[in-house]
This record gives structure tokens, C-alpha cells and sequence, in this order.
């Protein structure tokens, strides 16, 4: 019989808790900086935190789901991105770029490594779902962030319009974010453009009107 479903943790509401969840959070973030996420031991982090294990783990069940936490703020700065384009009415191109630039620049400022960028975008990616229910509708997930742009485009003309704007937003979003990941983990070829950047341009291009 199947266990319960996963719940992600909830940030917390109580200012209390909410300090202790930071502190906790810089404490992992930094170990997982200096020893990298596989090799970083929660004992480590409850002791530079100055909690104990049973606080760590009632806020992250596991220890990867303190990047959580980081997609939560790179996710927060993409959605803010696309509702500044949208509301600029700039074209379907320019907005996701911008967004997608946005989301890149978030993602740099909060994991110290590459490697940890990666870890943080397979976790989110291979939990499906996961990382919707963490925002809990306080911040706009990429996928529907996405598809709002889609849509726009669709009514402008810019993008095809015989397939729902969410199925195309997925494609997009996979195709730049598992393109942009190759290029920050084992390098791009030589005169090439960012792997994520030209993924964009290629797959918007095929999504324009026949």
C-alpha cells in the first residue's frame, strides 16, 4: 500500500519561527556551498544554526527540500518579470527572455555553485508538482507564468493557437531550463549562444503561426 503523499513544508507565519527557519536555511546553504549538497551533513547544519535536528527536520523533511526555499525566490522573481513584460506589452520573445534572464540572475544570487544550481533544478523537476504546492498561491508557479505569456502571444498573433497555451508553456520551460543546464553543468560548444537563450529562440520559432 502506498505511504502518504508528500507534504512540502509551510513557511512558517510566526516571526519566531520564521527567524529560526532562516537561520537554518543560511546555515544549509553555506554547507551545502562549501561541501556540496550529497556530501553536506545535517549535523553540520543544526550546529552552525544552533538547533537541533528534530527543528531542522520540522521544517525540511529532507535536507534537499531546503532548496525549496531557493526556487521559491527564483520563482518569485520570474513571475515578477513576466507580469512587468506583459503589462510593458512587450512581445512574446522579449518578455520570456527577460524572464528567463531574471529567473537566471535569482538563481545565481541564492545557490553559491553551479553544481547547486543544478541539484536545486533537478529536485524541482523530478518531483513534479512539488515545488506548486510549496508556493501554496503565493507566488505564480513558472508553468502558469508561462502560459500567461503564451496566451498573450496567441491572441496577438505571435504564437499558434491550436494548442492550449499550458502545453506549449511546458515545452518551453523544459527546452530552456534543461538547455540551460547542460551549458552551466558540462559547458556549451565552442561560438556558440548560451545553450538557454538559443533554446528559447528555437522553440519560439516553431510555435508561430503556420
Amino acid at each position: 500500500m502506498a505511504g502518504p503523499a508528500y507534504q512540502p513544508p509551510r513557511a512558517p507565519r510566526q516571526r519566531r519561527a520564521a527567524v529560526t527557519r532562516q537561520r537554518l536555511y543560511d546555515a544549509a546553504m553555506a554547507e551545502f556551498g562549501k561541501s556540496g549538497l550529497d556530501a553536506a551533513r545535517v549535523e553540520d547544519i543544526v550546529a552552525a544554526a544552533g538547533v537541533s535536528w528534530g527543528t531542522f527536520f520540522h521544517y525540511f523533511p529532507a535536507k534537499e527540500d531546503v532548496l525549496l526555499d531557493a526556487a521559491a525566490i527564483v520563482c518569485r522573481a520570474y513571475a515578477v518579470a513576466v507580469a512587468d513584460g506583459l503589462d510593458a506589452g512587450h512581445s512574446t520573445e522579449q518578455v520570456l527572455g527577460d524572464a528567463f534572464l531574471a529567473m537566471g540572475r535569482a538563481a545565481g544570487e541564492v545557490t553559491p555553485s553551479r553544481p547547486l544550481r543544478g541539484a536545486m533544478m533537478r529536485h524541482v523537476l523530478s518531483h513534479p508538482g512539488l515545488l506548486t504546492d510549496y508556493l501554496d498561491g503565493e507566488v505564480l508557479p513558472p508553468v502558469p507564468a508561462t502560459a500567461q505569456v503564451i496566451a498573450e502571444g496567441q491572441r496577438r498573433g505571435e504564437i499558434r493557437a491550436d494548442e492550449p497555451a499550458e502545453a506549449l508553456a511546458v515545452i518551453v520551460l523544459y527546452a530552456v531550463l534543461f538547455s540551460a543546464q547542460r551549458g552551466t553543468t558540462i559547458g556549451r560548444p565552442r561560438d556558440s549562444s548560451p545553450l538557454g537563450r538559443l533554446a528559447l529562440q528555437v522553440v519560439l520559432r516553431g510555435m508561430r503561426p503556420g
